[in-house]
């Protein structure tokens, strides 16, 4: 059945109330949190290590679990999932954080079945109950080339989200948007990109980050929703530079709570 909705969700800062990365490795070990303030390679690869170090220091795979389940997630947040959900929509997840700790978590607080897809680092036990976290794009791959400039090394969200759509029949070899890897940031930021008839799928995205500006293209018009939270790199982003916003097309909603996310889109018609 063909959804009412695409609706993607950035996982830090936005579906939970912290960065999963920094809480998770609080609980375990301050001492290893330290070195997370002070990284010294890639992000994915230092969380990885340091997950090795506990592990060698007696830490078991019970207490990452553990440690995972006391990120904090607001109620809002899960109603506006279940209501999404309720209409028809399809979820998704675009993180940089990992697939353990997103599995885990949303298990927890019992709405990880919402989600069709989560797209994210990916991550697994060995036999010893030590936790690996791989980047998405591989250190030895070629690199995503993301036009923008704003996307992480190791996964570029829009490309990601350009997969999904095409999974999903919405957009064609010909979208300008499909073939974002040859645009050049100044075009991509600086112009209106044209409308596309096959992209009929209504979208929102809700983020927090600058990584998070880059899928946003996607959305096409006013019935398109982008919320965007407030104090975070995102809004800096739009607010510093102002033709980042200008090639927004969809509507702009700013929010401090994700109580806002929920009276926004109960005011909606999710329907249409």
């Amino acid at each position: 059945m063909t959804p009412i909705g695409l609706a993607c969700f950035d996982f830090d800062w936005t579906l939970i109330e912290t960065d999963s990365d920094r809480f998770v490795m609080e609980g375990l070990s301050p001492t290893l949190r330290e070195r997370l303030n002070r990284p010294t390679m890639q992000w994915t690869d230092l969380l990885n290590a340091c997950l090795q170090e506990y592990h060698e220091q007696g830490g078991t795979k019970q207490d990452v679990i553990n440690a995972m389940k006391k990120a904090p997630m607001d109620s809002s947040m899960i109603e506006v999932c279940k209501l999404l959900h309720s209409h028809g929509w399809t979820l998704v997840i675009l993180s940089d954080s990992n697939a353990v700790y997103i599995d885990e978590i949303l298990k927890h607080h019992e709405i990880r079945h919402l989600f069709s897809a989560v797209i994210t680092n990916p991550a697994h036990w060995d036999e010893q109950g030590r936790l690996h976290i791989q980047r998405l794009i591989p250190v030895d791959a070629p690199p995503h080339s993301c036009p923008t400039g704003t996307c992480s090394v190791n996964i570029c969200k829009g490309q990601e989200l350009d997969r999904l759509m095409q999974s999903l029949g919405q957009l064609t070899a010909t979208d300008p948007i499909a073939q974002a890897a040859s645009i050049t940031a100044t075009s991509l930021v600086g112009e209106e990109l044209e409308d596309n008839s096959t992209r009929s799928l209504r979208m929102l995205y809700v983020g927090d980050g600058r990584n998070d500006y880059c899928p946003a293209l996607r959305m096409r018009n006013s019935h398109d929703l982008f919320f965007v939270r407030r104090g975070r790199t995102l809004e800096y982003l739009l607010t510093e530079f102002p033709a980042t916003r200008s090639a927004i097309q969809s509507r702009i909603v700013l929010w401090d709570h994700p109580s806002q996310v929920l009276e926004a889109l109960q005011a909606e018609d999710l329907k249409l």
